[in-house]
C-alpha cells in the first residue's frame, strides 16, 4: 500500500504537498499583448448639459426614495459637481449660450479698417487699369476696321 502511495504521489505532475518544485517548469502563459492601449480623453461636460442635469436634480430631490443617487450613478457624476454646478448657475457663470466671436477692441477695429481701406484702394487702382484696357482695345477695333464697305458686303450685293 506504500507503494501505491508514492506512485500516485510521483505521478501528481511533480507536485509536493501542493507546491511546484523548482525544478518543474511553470505552464505557459499567454504571452503579454505589446500593443499600448490608448488612455480615455476626459469627459467635457457642456454648459446645457450642466443645466439640464441640474433640471432633473432638482426634481428628483422632491421624489425621493434615493431616485437622486441612481440618477447620479446612471451618469456618473458626483453630488460635489451638482452643488459646484448650482453654485455657478446662481452666480450667473453658468448660462447655456454658445460661445460666440469675441468682441474687437478698438485697436482691432482700427487695424481691420486700415487694411480693407488699403484692399479697396489697390481694387480701384485694378479697375481703372482695366477700365483703360478695354478702352484701348475699343479705339483699336475701331482703326482695324476699314472705312469703305467690306468685302463680305460687296459679295453680297453682287
Amino acid at each position: 500500500m506504500v507503494a501505491q502511495v508514492l506512485v500516485n504521489e510521483a505521478g501528481s505532475a511533480g507536485t509536493e504537498g501542493g507546491r511546484r518544485p523548482s525544478a518543474v517548469p511553470a505552464e505557459a502563459t499567454a504571452p503579454a499583448d505589446p500593443e499600448v492601449v490608448a488612455r480615455p480623453a476626459r469627459r467635457r461636460l457642456t454648459a446645457a448639459y450642466k443645466l439640464k442635469v441640474l433640471d432633473t436634480v432638482s426634481s428628483l430631490r422632491t421624489q425621493g426614495n434615493g431616485a437622486l443617487g441612481a440618477y447620479l450613478r446612471k451618469e456618473g457624476l458626483y453630488y460635489s459637481s451638482i452643488r459646484a454646478w448650482g453654485q455657478q448657475r446662481a452666480q450667473g457663470q453658468l448660462t447655456a449660450s454658445k460661445r460666440g466671436p469675441r468682441e474687437q477692441s478698438r485697436d482691432d477695429l482700427r487695424a481691420e479698417n486700415k487694411q480693407l481701406r488699403r484692399r479697396l484702394e489697390q481694387t480701384q487702382k485694378k479697375l481703372q487699369k482695366t477700365e483703360l484696357l478695354v478702352e484701348l482695345q475699343k479705339k483699336l477695333c475701331a482703326l482695324m476696321e476699314p472705312t469703305g464697305p467690306s468685302s463680305t458686303e460687296r459679295s453680297a450685293e453682287a
